[in-house]
C-alpha cells in the first residue's frame, strides 16, 4: 500500500539512513581495533624476563606462599591483588603478567576515547570531527612509545592501574546523566577514586581534574559547575582528608619517594622537575632517548642546569595559556590536565628518580587535548588531516614496536641506558645481571670498563666485576674483584658471602668456612648467609651443624619455603644415615 505522502516517508528513511551510530557502537569498534593494534605492538615483549624492580615484587619474595592478607597489608593493596591473582592464576611465567598489562592498557585505551570524546563534545566540535578527533587521540595514547614502560615494564603496572581508577571514575564524572551529578553517581566517581589511590598514591590528582572540568565546563572560568555538583565534592572532602594524611604518612617514612629522600630537599626537587617537565613535552613530541633508568641530575640551585631559565619559561606558557584561555580554551585546559596530572610526581615532593618515562601515562591525554585544539585551528583539509593522522599513528606505532623489541630484549635497554650515563650508575649494573644470568657476559665487559672510569673505587662495580668474571670462567680475578669489595665495605655480610661460595667453586673448602662464619658473624639476622653456610657444612659431611644452619634460617622466616625444604631434605639425609 503507497503511503499518501511520500516526500515525508522519504525524508523519514533518509533520516534513518543518515542516523549516525551510537557512541555504545563507537566504542564497542574502538575497543576491537585497540584489541587488535595493541596485541599486536605489544607481543615481541610478552616473553621478556622480569627485570629492575620487578625483582621486589611479592612473587619474587618469601611472601608469595602466605594468603592475600598479607599482600595486600601494604601501601598498594589493589596492586598487590592484581599480582597475587596473576600469581594464582597463572604461576611464575612473566607471559601471564605481560598480558595483563596489556589488558589494562587497552581498556585505558577506550576509556581515553570516551574521556576525549566528551570533552569535544563540551568544546563545541562537530560530531563526525569529535569522533575522527578522539578516535586519532586514543590510538596516539594507545601506540606512543613512551607508553612502554607503564605496559612492557611487569613494575609498570602500577601506573596503568592507578591510570584505569582513575579514568574510571572521570568518565562517571564526564558521563552523568544530568548537569548535577547524583549521590549515587558521586558514590561511584568515590568508590574508583579510592580503589585509584589504593593501587598507587599519584592517583590522588584525578580530584584536580574534576575541580578544573567544572570551572571549564559548562560556563567558562566560573563557579557554576562546581556549585551544581556540590554533592561530589561533600563526600569527596572527608575522602581528600583522609588520603592525604595516609599519602603525607607514607611520604615521611617511604627513603625512596617523601621528604625523607637524601637525594634533594623538596626545593631542589622543585628546580629539577621544571627542567624534567620539558623533557616530557620533547619525548611526547619526538619520543627519541627514552630509557629505562634516565641519568638526569638533580638542580642544587637555580643556576644548576639552567634551572631557573627553564622555571621562567613554565612561568611564561603559563601566563600566555591565561592570556588567551578564550582564545584557546581547549588548549590551556589540555596544558592544566598535563600539569595536575604530573603534579605528584614532578613538583615538590622529591622522588629518587627524578625523570621517569611511565609517569608520562595519563599526562599524554592533556598533551593530546592541546594537540585536538591547534589541528582544529590550522584548517587543514580533510583528506589531508587524514593522511597527516594515519601517519602520525604509523610512525609511533613503528617507534612502539621497536621498543618492545627491547623490552623482549632487556639487555639492549640497560646497554642504552649505560651508554647515556656518566652519573647513573644503575644500567650498568642491571645490565651486567641480565648478561650473566643469560650467560653472555663478554659484552658486560667493555660497560664495567667505562663504568670503573666514571666511578672508581666503588663497590657495587668491584662486585658487578667479579659476577662477569667468574661468569667466563676466571675465578681467581673475580676473588680479587671481591676482596677489593670487602675492603671497600668491610662490614657487609653479603660480600663474604659471596667470597665463600666462590672459595667453594674453587674447590677451597677451609677459605670457604672461614669466609661463610664470617658472614654469619657479621650479619645473624641473615637467612642467605646461614643457607650458605649449612651448604658447607653439608659438602663437608657435617649433618647435625648443616641441620643447625637450616633450623636458624628457618627461625629467621618461617616463610621462606627453600630454607624450609633444606632443612627437610637434610633431616632426611641425617635419617637415612648419608650425607652428600
Amino acid at each position: 500500500m503507497q503511503s499518501k505522502h511520500p516526500k515525508r516517508s522519504a525524508a523519514r528513511l533518509r533520516h534513518r539512513v543518515r542516523q549516525p551510530p551510537s557512541l555504545r557502537t563507537l566504542v564497542l569498534l574502538v575497543g576491537f581495533l585497540s584489541a587488535v593494534i595493541a596485541l599486536f605492538l605489544y607481543a615481541p615483549a610478552f616473553h621478556g624476563p622480569f627485570v629492575f624492580d620487578d625483582a621486589g615484587l611479592p612473587f619474587h619474595r618469601t611472601i608469595r606462599e602466605e594468603p592475600v592478607s598479607a599482600w595486600i597489608a601494604g601501601v598498594r593493596p589493589m596492586l598487590m591483588l592484581t599480582y597475587w591473582l596473576n600469581l594464582r592464576a597463572w604461576g611464575d611465567d612473566p607471559l601471564s603478567y605481560h598480558l595483563i598489562n596489556v589488558f589494562i592498557h587497552i581498556l585505558n585505551g577506550v576509556l581515553v576515547f570516551m574521556v576525549l570524546y566528551r570533552l569535544l563534545e563540551w568544546a563545541g566540535w562537530e560530531r563526525s570531527n569529535v569522533f575522527r578527533a578522539s578516535l586519532v587521540g586514543c590510538l596516539i595514547f594507545l601506540v606512543h612509545p613512551i607508553q612502554t614502560e607503564s605496559v612492557s615494564y611487569v613494575s609498570g603496572r602500577s601506573e596503568s592501574l592507578e591510570a584505569l581508577f582513575q579514568l574510571l571514575s572521570y568518565g562517571i564524572f564526564l558521563y552523568r546523566r544530568k548537569d548535577s551529578i547524583s549521590w549515587l553517581e558521586s558514590l561511584l566517581v568515590l568508590l574508583f577514586f579510592f580503589l585509584g589511590v589504593k593501587t598507587k598514591e599519584n592517583a590522588v590528582s584525578v580530584a584536580g581534574l574534576f575541580v578544573l572540568t567544572d570551572l571549564f565546563w559548562p560556563v567558562s572560568f566560573s563557579s557554576a559547575g562546581l556549585r551544581k555538583n556540590w554533592r561530589l565534592y561533600a563526600l569527596m572532602l572527608p575522602g581528600a582528608i583522609f588520603a592525604t594524611v595516609a599519602v603525607m604518612r607514607t611520604l615521611v617514612s617511604n627513603p625512596s619517594a617523601g621528604f625523607s629522600v637524601q637525594t634533594a630537599t623538596w626545593y631542589q626537587y622543585l628546580f629539577t622537575e621544571a627542567r624534567a617537565l620539558f623533557i616530557y613535552l620533547r619525548l611526547a613530541v619526538f619520543p627519541l632517548g627514552l630509557s629505562i633508568d634516565h641519568d638526569f641530575a638533580i638542580s642544587h640551585t637555580f643556576y644548576d642546569h639552567a634551572a631557573i631559565l627553564w622555571m621562567l619559561l613554565l612561568a611564561a606558557i603559563l601566563i600566555a595559556g591565561w592570556r588567551f584561555r578564550r582564545t584557546f580554551p581547549l588548549a590551556f585546559f589540555g596544558l592544566l590536565f598535563f600539569l595536575v596530572e604530573l603534579a605528584p610526581t614532578s613538583s615538590v615532593i622529591p622522588i629518587a628518580d627524578s625523570l621517569v618515562d611511565r609517569r608520562m601515562y595519563l599526562p599524554l591525554v592533556g598533551l593530546i587535548l592541546i594537540g585536538c585544539d591547534f589541528c582544529r585551528r590550522l584548517k587543514i583539509p580533510s583528506p589531508a588531516a587524514r593522511m597527516a593522522g594515519v601517519a602520525a599513528v604509523a610512525a609511533l606505532s613503528a617507534c612502539c614496536y621497536a621498543r618492545n623489541m627491547e623490552w623482549g630484549h632487556p639487555e639492549s635497554l640497560f646497554a642504552a641506558a649505560a651508554a647515556q650515563s656518566t652519573h647513573n650508575l644503575r644500567p650498568y649494573l642491571h645490565l651486567t645481571e641480565v648478561l650473566v644470568h643469560e650467560r653472555n657476559c663478554e659484552p658486560a665487559v667493555p660497560y664495567l670498563q667505562r663504568a670503573e672510569r666514571l666511578f672508581p673505587n666503588d663497590f657495587d662495580v668491584q662486585v658487578a666485576w667479579s659476577w662477569a668474571l667468574e661468569c667466563i670462567e676466571r675465578p681467581q680475578q673475580a676473588m680479587q674483584r671481591l676482596q677489593a669489595a670487602a675492603r671497600l665495605r668491610p662490614q657487609s655480610s653479603l660480600v663474604y658471602e659471596w667470597i665463600g661460595l666462590l672459595y667453594g667453586e674453587m674447590r677451597m673448602p677451609g677459605a670457604a668456612g672461614e669466609a661463610l662464619h664470617h658472614a654469619v658473624q657479621l650479619d645473624p639476622s641473615s637467612v642467605s648467609a646461614h643457607e650458605s653456610l649449612a651448604l658447607w657444612y653439608q659438602a663437608t659431611g657435617d649433618l647435625p651443624d648443616a641441620e643447625q644452619e637450616h633450623a636458624r634460617s628457618v627461625a629467621i622466616d618461617p616463610h621462606d619455603e627453600s630454607a624450609r625444604a633444606a632443612l627437610a631434605r637434610v633431616r632426611l639425609l641425617r635419617g637415612s644415615g648419608s650425607a652428600r
